[in-house]
């Protein structure tokens, strides 16, 4: 899906993410119900995390777009980019704490399960909250403080950005997709 105003397409990735974070619900929810989950799913949810959420998506929010705001005077500590970038860290930790966990799993660690829950539930309550954020507080924002060509000059820069990243845009969208059936379907 084609985007030429940066900012619709930070949102547009969100949606992606999102469906990742809710399709966790059915891993949890089988969790629950003393039933072994996927591992090489779950693994891809930590690749995805990783690459697509990380590497990618907060990429061009810390490498590009915050600091472009930072130009136009919105200030780095406090609200909102400081905030924003201690939840990017955080998610960071709360991946790393799921790959602890599918670890501990495959090496048959009796408190795995309940490790994986907790991985699962910090992931959900973080995401749909920063993402929230972001949607709702800062890209308006964003939106109002650069012109129709400093858009255009940010979607050149997440354009390259793509580029550097290489080909696994779409088999990440096709991964999310994935996760999203797991519930009958996307997140509202």
């Amino acid at each position: 899906m084609a985007h030429d105003n940066p900012i619709h397409l930070l949102t547009h990735e969100h949606h992606v993410i999102l469906k990742v974070v809710h399709g966790l619900a059915a891993i949890d929810e089988a969790l629950a119900h003393g039933q072994a989950p996927d591992l090489a799913r779950l693994r891809g949810v930590v690749a995805f995390m990783r690459e697509f959420a990380d590497r990618c998506h907060h990429a061009k929010e810390e490498a590009i777009l915050f600091p472009a705001m930072e130009d136009k005077g919105v200030p780095h500590g406090g609200c909102p980019l400081e905030g924003l970038l201690r939840e990017h860290a955080r998610g960071r930790e709360r991946v790393g704490a799921l790959a602890t966990a599918i670890d501990a799993l495959e090496r048959g660690d009796a408190a795995a399960p309940a490790a994986l829950r907790e991985a699962i539930a910090g992931i959900q309550q973080l995401y749909p909250n920063h993402i929230w954020k972001e949607d709702q507080m800062v890209f308006p924002m964003a939106e109002r403080l650069f012109s129709a060509a400093e858009l255009a000059d940010l979607h050149a820069r997440f354009e390259q950005a793509e580029v550097e990243l290489g080909p696994q845009h779409e088999r990440y969208v096709a991964f999310a997709d994935e996760m999203a059936a797991l519930l009958g379907g996307a997140p509202a």
